[in-house]
């Protein structure tokens, strides 16, 4: 055959070839297209071993609770002898449950004593008289019962760092385990407060609570949430609006169920129980300064030792109104918190809620004011709750007293920076920062609290 001859045979063959390639391109293109605007009403597509291939879920979960259904029981299951239906029981510190690592061993006996009395563990990073365990429970404190962190009655540690890394709307960004735990020395802490501010996201003191929290988390199922996690506050028609919650009763009810802990001056009692308001408590950027949050706190777990006395949610907001009507240390990034959505209702102390609600100061504040009843930490006796209670119950904005957003605040500290992050980790070593993951972002304005 001569050269001519091939090459025209050559031709046809590769038409052909070139053809059935197109087609191939063609088909898998379509199918392509049809998968991906495919609705239910597609066909599933068949596997190579002649099953079906399962369609994959349009959306993904978070994380989901863990025995939801205990939540909603209220409180018969919150506490340590839970009955047949759950048991909680406290994880025991010794050679079985920890590592085998003597560092991380370590590690988490160093985080358990700064969670039980932290405070005096690092004074130089905490700026008034708390520790972890005054919400956590367990600790150093003879008014607290078990390891930190594992009292039913309180705030329970134990399971929660199943749910980190988490996204925090006040801060609009997700944080991992060690920027929440610093946001509690930024706001719980009053960090602002001390010799040496919110410590270093790459610390050993950060790294062995965070050590410790993970040691509490052992066996419990990855991206699920405890029952317990969370304060639940209140809903629906048990949420009294904060105009209308009535710190003048509450001042009251205070006398009656927590002045016996916590002093007719709301400074507790030294090495027992915490101060509530004032220099040593927590600062006005806290979880425990919005009034849903500390009402549901102290419905689950006030008075300590007989939690639950407090069943009826008006009266918990309108305790937890007169806590947060009083002055305590002011966090000088507050502002700066909620920067896109906006303070929150029950952010009493924040001056866009005060705004939004017409109020030219914290409304608790006001009312206390009004009623002449003490905002600093003066000790009170009934004699100062007026015969007129039930007026308080109005929002009262157009009464007048001499006031402002600042009529709170405590100043403790002057040159020591934290205004710009609860997130030191922006200020530590750029190789911690990216061992977490660059998923994680950088502070832009705060966490809590949990805190």
């Amino acid at each position: 055959m001569s050269k001519s001859d091939s090459t025209l045979l050559l031709k046809p063959v590769l038409l052909v070839f070139g053809t059935v390639f197109a087609a191939i391109v063609v088909v898998f293109a379509i199918n392509g297209a049809v998968a991906f605007l495919g609705g239910p009403g597609d066909a599933p597509a068949a596997s190579a071993g002649g099953g079906e291939v399962r369609d994959l879920p349009g959306t993904w979960n978070g994380s989901k609770w863990y025995s939801e259904d205990l939540r909603e029981q209220e409180f018969q299951y919150k506490n340590a002898t839970a009955g047949e239906e759950v048991n909680f029981v406290p994880k025991k510190m010794n050679n079985s449950t920890l590592p085998e690592n003597e560092n991380r061993r370590e590690l988490i006996r160093e985080g358990r004593a700064i969670f039980a009395n932290t405070s005096n563990e690092m004074p130089e990073h905490v700026g008034n008289d708390l520790s972890c365990a005054n919400c956590h429970g367990g600790g150093d404190l003879p008014t607290t019962t078990g390891m930190v962190g594992q009292d039913i009655d309180m705030i329970p540690l134990v399971g929660t760092a199943a749910g980190y890394p988490e996204w925090t709307g006040r801060t609009q960004r997700m944080r991992d385990m060690r920027q929440r735990i610093m946001g509690c020395f930024l706001r719980s802490m009053n960090s602002p407060g001390s010799e040496e501010g919110v410590p270093a996201y790459d610390s050993r003191e950060i790294q062995a609570m965070e050590s410790y929290m993970v040691w509490l988390n052992k066996g419990t199922p990855s991206e699920t949430v405890p029952y317990w996690r969370h304060i639940e506050k209140p809903e629906g028609d048990e949420k009294v609006p904060v105009s209308e919650i009535n710190p003048v009763r509450g001042a009251e009810l205070y006398l009656e169920n927590c002045a016996s802990c916590h002093g007719a001056d709301g400074q507790g009692i030294e090495g027992q129980y915490p101060p509530l308001w004032g220099a040593d408590s927590f600062n006005d950027g806290a979880g425990m300064g919005r009034v849903y949050t500390s009402a549901g706190f102290t419905r689950e777990a006030m008075p300590y030792g007989a939690a639950h006395t407090f069943s009826d949610w008006e009266d918990v907001q309108d305790v937890a109104g007169f806590m947060n009507a009083h002055k305590r240390p002011h966090l000088p990034r507050q502002p700066k918190d909620w920067a896109a959505a906006g303070a929150p209702d029950e952010a009493v102390y924040y001056n866009r809620t005060q705004q939004r609600l017409g109020y030219e100061m914290n409304p608790m504040t006001k009312k206390l004011m009004l009623a002449d009843i003490p905002i600093d930490d003066s000790e009170i006796d009934e004699s100062v709750i007026p015969d007129n209670v039930e007026r308080y119950d109005q929002p009262l904005r157009n009464e007048s007293v001499d006031g402002s957003w600042e009529t709170t605040w405590i100043r403790t500290y002057e040159d020591v920076d934290n205004s710009t992050s609860e997130d030191a980790a922006n200020q530590s070593s750029v190789t911690a920062q990216d061992a977490v993951t660059t998923a994680l972002a950088t502070e832009q304005s705060t966490s809590e609290t949990a805190s």
